[in-house]
C-alpha cells in the first residue's frame, strides 16, 4: 500500500523505517511517529469500533483527547488494550490490533446494533435491566440478576490478559522549588525564566518530544532546537515521557513516567513506568487546550477531527492531508490552521457560521481556500470513508439545509477548551467565560500557577508573555518577597460564535457529542424531558464523558446542550467533577515493587533468629504477620 508521507519536513526520521504490524499484517513507518501517524500514512481509515453502536471510528485528534482510535498493543502476558494510537509511540515490532469488533474492525457483526440503535436509547440499561422483577424461588434470584453475565461481557472495550504482569514497576520521589506540567510555548518561557532566577526547576512532558504545539506549526523545528538548548544550558530538568495525572494536599504531584513502553525488548534492569511523588514548592500548569467539536449528522465517521490536529500530522508527521478538505468554524483560529495545511495539493472549503464583517479582509479567499459565510455542516456521507458533506445555512438562527460538497476530509474547529484539570483535583469548581466561551479556573490558587493556554491565553506570544509572567509569580510565591511584576498580556481576540450543535428538523440524523460512547443530542433531548436535567444526572443516565478519555473533548458539548434545551446561561448548568488520574495509570505502577513477599511485610521479634537456631517449632500462632501500617 503507498504511504502519504512528504518527501522531507517534520519531525519524523526518514533514515530509520521502522516495521511493525496492524491486525497482523505488516506495514511500515519511521523514528518519530505514532501509531496513529503511521496508520495514517498508510492510508488505513477504519481503526476502532465505538462502544455502543460499534460504528466505524477514524483518528478524530492527536493526542490524550482520543477516544475513537483506541487499539490493543501486543499479546499474551504483554497485552495492553485501550490505548490511543494517538500517543503511541511507533517502535520495531510493534504488534497492534482492533478491539470492540469481531471478527476486525474493518468488517465488524457488531454493527448491527447500529441498526437497532432506536431500542439502545439513553437509560437503556436502567429501563431494562433494573426494574422490579419477582423472586425466582428455584435459584434464589431474581430475574434480572441473569442479564448481569451478558452486562457484563457486553461492557468495556479492549481484553486485557489474564495473565501475570511479566513487567517490573518502581515508585520514586522528587523535592524541586517549581514544577512546570507541559513545555508549549508558555511552559518553556516559564522554565526558562525560572531556572535563570536560581530555582531548581523541572519541566514534564508527557509526549515522547518536547514543544507542545509549537511541534504541529510550519518552520518550527530550528527554532524549537534551539529553546531546548537553551533548557538544558539553564539546567532545567527535562523529563518528557512523562504524565502528571493528578495534584493531591500540600502541592503533592503524582507522575507516571514511562520509561520503556517505547521498546520492544527493554533491558531486564529497566522498569516499564515509574510512579513519581514530587513536592513542589510552586506548580506552574502550562497544560494547554483542547480544540472542541460541535455536533452534526454523522460527525463521528472517520475522516473527520479537529483542525489543530490535523496541523499535526501535516507538519509534525509530515504526512500528505486530503486532496478536497472543508473546515468548519466559528472562530478565527481556523484561518491560521487552513494556512498551515495548505499547500498546492489541497483545495479547502471553509465553513464559518458567523457573518464576516467588512473589516474582516484577511479572512476572504485566497490560493486555494475558499470561504462561505454562515454556513456549516449538517450531515456527512459515508460510513468508513467520507465521499461528500451537506452544507447548511444560517438563516436567522435556522440552519436550512444545502447543497453537497465533494470531500474526503472534514475539519472542525468548535473553540478551545483550557485543560484545567489538575487544578480541578484541589477542589477549584471551574467557571463559564462567555466572552471566551470556554470554562476557566483562577490564574492562582494556593501554591498553583495557570499559564497559557490553560488560562485562555491563545496566541503564541500571549502565551510566551504569560509563561515569563507565571515563573515570576511562582519565584515570588517561594521566595516569600514581593517581586515588581507587570502584567502586560493582552488575550488575542478569537471572534468566536457560540455554536454547538447544526441541525435541521428537515432532516432526521445521528449528531454525536460522545464519541466513544455513542452519545448522541437525541440521547441528551431524551434525558431533559425525563427530568435528568442535572449534569451529574445527565452523566449517568447517558454515560456522557464516562469512557476512557473522560469526557476531555464532548463534557462542554454536553453541557452546552443541556442548557440550550433549558434556555439558561451555561454558568447555570455547572459542570461535573474532574478526579484523577488526568490519563490512566496501571495498576502495576501503583503496585510498585509492593508484589509477592514485598506485598505484606512481615514483623518478627528479637528473638525470632534465636528461636530458629535452637530449633524451636514455629505455628501460624508463632508469626506476626500483620504489615507495617
Amino acid at each position: 500500500m503507498t504511504t502519504r508521507n512528504f518527501n522531507n519536513g517534520g519531525y519524523i526520521n526518514r533514515s530509520q523505517i521502522i516495521k511493525f504490524t496492524w491486525d497482523k499484517e505488516e506495514y511500515s513507518g519511521y523514528s518519530g511517529d505514532t501509531l496513529a501517524s503511521a496508520l495514517m500514512a498508510n492510508n488505513i481509515n477504519v481503526i476502532g469500533r465505538s462502544f455502543k453502536y460499534h460504528r466505524p471510528r477514524g483518528i478524530s485528534s492527536a493526542g490524550v483527547e482520543e477516544s475513537g482510535a483506541l487499539v490493543t498493543i501486543g499479546s499474551g502476558s504483554n497485552t495492553d488494550a485501550n490505548v490511543r494510537a494517538t500517543t503511541a509511540e511507533l517502535f520495531h515490532g510493534l504488534a497492534a490490533h482492533g478491539q470492540n469488533a469481531w471478527p476486525n474492525v474493518r468488517f465488524d457483526l457488531g454493527a448491527i446494533n447500529n441498526l437497532l440503535s432506536p431500542f439502545f436509547a439513553a437509560g437503556f440499561y436502567y429501563k431494562t435491566f433494573m426494574g422490579h422483577r419477582p423472586f425466582n424461588p428455584k435459584n434464589g434470584t431474581r430475574s434480572w440478576m441473569l442479564y448481569e453475565k451478558f452486562i457484563r461481557k457486553a461492557a468495556g472495550m479492549g481484553k486485557a490478559s489474564n495473565l501475570p504482569d511479566p513487567d517490573k514497576y518502581e515508585h520514586a520521589h522528587m523535592h524541586c522549588d517549581i514544577l512546570i506540567v507541559g513545555s508549549g510555548p508558555s511552559g518553556r518561557a516559564a522554565a526558562i525564566e525560572a531556572a535563570g532566577a536560581g530555582c531548581d526547576t523541572v519541566l514534564i512532558e508527557q509526549d515522547f518530544l518536547l514543544g507542545g504545539n509549537t511541534l504541529n506549526l510550519k518552520d518550527t523545528k530550528k527554532y524549537l532546537d534551539d529553546e531546548i538548548i537553551a533548557l538544558k544550558n539553564a539546567g532545567v530538568k527535562v523529563m518528557n515521557r512523562t504524565t502528571v495525572f493528578g495534584l493531591y494536599d500540600s502541592g503533592v504531584a503524582g507522575m507516571l513516567e514511562r520509561v520503556t513502553d517505547h521498546l520492544l525488548d527493554p533491558p531486564t534492569y529497566m522498569p516499564r513506568q515509574r510512579f513519581w511523588t514530587v513536592r513542589p514548592k510552586c506548580t506552574i500548569l502550562a497544560t494547554g487546550a483542547l480544540e472542541r467539536h460541535f455536533a452534526f449528522g454523522n460527525n463521528d465517521a472517520p475522516g473527520v477531527m479537529t483542525t489543530n490536529s490535523a496541523c499535526a500530522y501535516s507538519n509534525r508527521f509530515a504526512i500528505s492531508p486530503a486532496r478536497n478538505i472543508v473546515i468548519a468554524t466559528n472562530n478565527d483560529s481556523a484561518y491560521h490552521y487552513a494556512s498551515e495545511i495548505e499547500n498546492d495539493y489541497t483545495n479547502i472549503t471553509i465553513l464559518d457560521s458567523r457573518k464576516l464583517a467588512d473589516t474582516s479582509s484577511k479572512n476572504r479567499d485566497a490560493g486555494n481556500i475558499r470561504i462561505l459565510e454562515e454556513t456549516g455542516p449538517l450531515r456527512v456521507f459515508g460510513s468508513k470513508k467520507i465521499s461528500s458533506l451537506q452544507i447548511a445555512h444560517n438563516r436567522n438562527g435556522t440552519w436550512n439545509p444545502g447543497t453537497k460538497l465533494d470531500c474526503d476530509q472534514i475539519l472542525i474547529s468548535g473553540g478551545w477548551s483550557p485543560v484545567i484539570h489538575l487544578l480541578s483535583h484541589r477542589g477549584v469548581k471551574p467557571k463559564w467565560d462567555a466572552n471566551l466561551n470556554c470554562f476557566r479556573v483562577p490564574e492562582q490558587y494556593e501554591s498553583i500557577v495557570v499559564t497559557g493556554s490553560a488560562s485562555a491565553f491563545w496566541g503564541n506570544d500571549e502565551c510566551i508573555q504569560s509563561g515569563t509572567l507565571a515563573a515570576r509569580q511562582a519565584i515570588e510565591k517561594i521566595s516569600n518577597r514581593s517581586i515588581s511584576i507587570t502584567n502586560n498580556t493582552k488575550r488575542y481576540n478569537n471572534n468566536i460564535e457560540s455554536l454547538y450543535d447544526i441541525t435541521s428538523p428537515k432532516i432526521r440524523q445521528k449528531s454525536f457529542v460522545d464519541l466513544q460512547h455513542d452519545v448522541t443530542f437525541d440521547d441528551i433531548k431524551l434525558a431533559y424531558k425525563e427530568g435528568y436535567a442535572s449534569i451529574e444526572h445527565l452523566k449517568r443516565y447517558t454515560t456522557l464523558g464516562m469512557a476512557t478519555d473522560q469526557g476531555k473533548v464532548g463534557n462542554v458539548l454536553g453541557i452546552a446542550l443541556m442548557a440550550k434545551l433549558q434556555k439558561k446561561p451555561i454558568e447555570e448548568i455547572g459542570t461535573t467533577t474532574f478526579r484523577p488520574p488526568y490519563t490512566p495509570v496501571s495498576i502495576g505502577a501503583l503496585k510498585g515493587r509492593n508484589v509477592g513477599k514485598h506485598f505484606r511485610p512481615l514483623r518478627r521479634t528479637p528473638l525470632h533468629e534465636w528461636n530458629l537456631e535452637n530449633d524451636a517449632i514455629m505455628t501460624m500462632a508463632g508469626l506476626w504477620h500483620r504489615p507495617w501500617y
